[in-house]
This record gives structure tokens, sequence and C-alpha cells, in this order.
């Protein structure tokens, strides 16, 4: 009775385990289908990197660099430089770039998360909000520029 009892408890972990492996790598297919990484990708990858390391750094000397001269226009300098420097509480703390899609052949719009963070505050665990999105154009042939503000 005992090695019986063994016996099922050994086949009921190992399906389970099995079933469990069989899963994972389904969703890692899922992922590496949805990009196709090419040149322009890794440009306007880098690019969204790059304008979101400023906005992390308060940079918006480097940031503004980054931006198309349509976004200059439909932004006020202040408003432009506030996007950047912030506040002084709550701080720029990280951000996220999780997912794309492709807007053209010379566009290519990011999901992205920007967390800020308060001194002194320690709040509740919450579930994050909607991205917001940053579209990435095609200036020339090695240059790509933010098209949008993220927020």
């Amino acid at each position: 009775m005992k090695k019986t009892t063994l016996l099922l408890c050994f086949l009921f972990v190992f399906s389970l385990l099995v079933s469990g492996c069989n899963t994972s790598s389904t969703s890692e297919t899922a992922l590496q289908k949805q990009v196709q990484v090419d040149k322009n990708y890794l440009f306007a990858l880098r690019t969204a990197n790059n304008f979101l390391i400023a906005w992390l750094n308060r940079d918006a000397s480097k940031g503004s660099e980054l931006l198309t001269d349509h976004v200059k226009k439909s932004v006020s300098p202040e408003d432009l430089t506030m996007f950047f420097s912030g506040l002084s509480n709550p701080h720029h703390q990280g951000f996220e770039i999780i997912g794309h899609e492709n807007a053209g052949e010379n566009a290519v719009t990011f999901h992205v998360w920007l967390y800020e963070y308060y001194s002194g505050d320690t709040p509740e665990p919450e579930k994050r909000p909607e991205p917001y999105t940053i579209e990435v154009s095609k200036v020339d042939e090695n240059t790509w520029l933010v098209n949008n503000l993220p927020k």
C-alpha cells in the first residue's frame, strides 16, 4: 500500500513538473515571435533608452537633443524643462520599456512606464497603471528622434 501511494505521488508530481515546463517554453516562443530585431528597431530602442535616461537623470539638455522639431515647437520651453527636471519631490526613480509596435517603416512606438518616488514616503504596493507611449521616428539612415513626450 505504501509503495503504491509513493508511486502515485511521484507520478503526480512528475506530471506537474513536465506540464509546467511545456507551458514556459510555449510562452517564451510567443515572446520571441513578437519582436523583429533589425537595424531600425535597434536605433529606435537606443534613442528611447537614451531619452528616458535623460529623464531619469533630469538632464533637459541631453533629452531635448533627442526630440524632433515637431515636439520642440509644440511644447513650451518651460514645460519641456519641467518634464525633465520634475519637482524636488517626487524624484524620477526608474523606467521600463516593455513592448513596441511598428508604426510604419520609419517609426516605432514603445510602451513605457515612468516611476517616481516620494522621499520619506512608504507607499502601499499598487498595480502598475497603463503605460505611456513614446513614438520614435527615423530622421536619416542612422538617426532616430522622439516624436512625443510620454506624459
